[in-house]
């Protein structure tokens, strides 16, 4: 049996559910990821440089 037999069965189920779900899913909506992983790095960027900053107090 030739390799894209046995994924062709799985691959129509998947775009059948995709095709019939998007709509109500409402994609279009959801938050730009971009955004969300510049916030998490800047998010985790300050949590070092606090830690730094403690570190550093405490040295003095």
């Amino acid at each position: 049996m030739p390799w894209n037999d046995e994924w062709s069965g799985l691959t129509d189920f998947l775009a059948n559910m995709i095709e019939k779900y998007a709509g109500k899913m409402d994609l279009d909506t959801l938050p730009d990821p971009d955004n969300y992983y510049k916030l998490n790095r800047i998010k985790e960027m300050y949590r070092k440089y606090m830690q730094l900053s403690a570190l550093a107090r405490k040295a003095v």
